[in-house]
């Protein structure tokens, strides 16, 4: 479907996926609808649909983000030897982009790829506090508050107040709400037009992000988000 404008016959595409022509036609109308697909008016011809461009456009964004928020994510690491975080929004969830650790010898860490709670990380609070109020709304209609330990915000009301604190003070802070004895710092990447297009964070244990080392960790993130922000359109 990817080649001829005319796009390909219902059977050519059933044929093709080994489906029965019912059943292709089917999921191809439910695609149409989505726009992902187009039917050809009058036949029963289909190519791809615009949709698919500008989720590419998309993804394609969000790999563009990976490369001009890579070299900070470096200098964060070697500056605090703390695991750092990129991430970026997925439905109700954040999908971890890229994570490393080691202040020496670099590695991307396990987390890298894993969906995480909005509700329970900083950089899901991060996210949801410098969205705008229509984002956030459908956000919550869908949001489920599931507590994974005893400090875990499972309020929608506690969890709003605390996203009014998180857009005063300008970051998000997580301490043992995802897991026990882990602490997290994140701060919002917002564009050119004002939009949150994803989360820069520290994290690591409780016993070493102290209370007394979070300003410097805090300034350390500041300083890469305006270097990452200053690129991003």
């Amino acid at each position: 479907m990817a080649g001829p404008f005319e796009g390909l016959p219902l059977r050519d595409i059933a044929r093709a996926v080994n489906l029965a022509p019912t059943t292709a036609f089917t999921l191809l109308e439910s695609l149409a609808d989505l726009r992902l697909v187009e039917k050809i008016r009058g036949e029963r011809r289909y190519r791809l649909g615009v949709r698919l461009l500008q989720l590419g456009r998309k993804v394609e964004a969000r790999l563009d983000i990976i490369m001009l928020a890579r070299p900070s994510l470096i200098r964060l690491c070697q500056q605090t030897g703390e695991m750092v975080n990129l991430l970026v929004p997925s439905v109700t969830s954040m999908i971890v982009a890229e994570s490393l650790k080691g202040n020496v010898v670099l590695k991307t860490t396990a987390l890298k790829g894993r969906d995480l709670p909005m509700h329970g990380t900083a950089s899901g609070k991060c996210f949801l506090a410098f969205s705008t109020i229509d984002v956030r709304a459908a956000i919550f209609e869908t949001l489920n508050l599931t507590k994974m330990t005893s400090r875990t915000i499972s309020d929608l009301k506690r969890l709003e107040k605390e996203l009014r604190e998180i857009r005063r003070q300008g970051y998000a802070t997580e301490e043992d709400e995802f897991t026990p004895d882990t602490v997290a710092i994140a701060l919002p990447l917002i564009d050119s037009l004002g939009r949150i297009q994803a989360t820069l964070s520290i994290h690591g244990s409780s016993a070493r992000i102290s209370a007394a080392r979070k300003p410097a960790l805090l300034e350390a993130l500041r300083s890469e988000a305006r270097r990452i922000e200053a690129l991003l359109l």
